[in-house]
């Protein structure tokens, strides 16, 4: 396994930012909006859309349980990383808002419950 790019304790604080709540919470917003405008055969609808209903309009406490989550996603970790500091508001500072919305959108399906496709359909779709 490889090392984190970060301590823990530093991405503890990165999650725990006042600075990026708010940004977090408006990011699920607007990936709730676009799971609305999916369609009915988009796989794991369902489970998308009660997603997007709930949090529609994201409370404090939700958008704080899903920052741990987004922190540690590959790609805002390295943001975090690379922003060369363990300075929490220096880090989330570092991360983009077009960062932080992909963030949500690749982890939408885990956090509404959909499971992943099988490998054999995953290939499928690619060949």
């Amino acid at each position: 396994m490889s090392a984190l790019p970060l301590p823990l304790k530093t991405m503890c604080d990165l999650a725990c930012e006042a600075s990026l709540l708010p940004r977090v919470r408006m990011a699920i917003a607007v990936v709730a909006q676009e799971v609305f405008r999916e369609t009915a055969d988009t796989p794991g609808y369902p489970l998308r859309w009660n997603l997007a209903k709930t949090v529609l309009s994201p409370t404090q406490e939700q958008a704080a349980s899903m920052m741990v989550g987004l922190i540690v996603s590959p790609a805002l970790l390295a943001v975090a990383a690379a922003a060369d500091t363990t300075d929490p508001a220096a880090m989330a500072a570092a991360i983009s808002d077009e960062q932080l919305l992909d963030a949500i959108r690749a982890g939408w399906n885990a956090v509404s419950g959909v499971a992943p496709a099988p490998a054999v359909e995953a290939q499928q779709g690619t060949t």
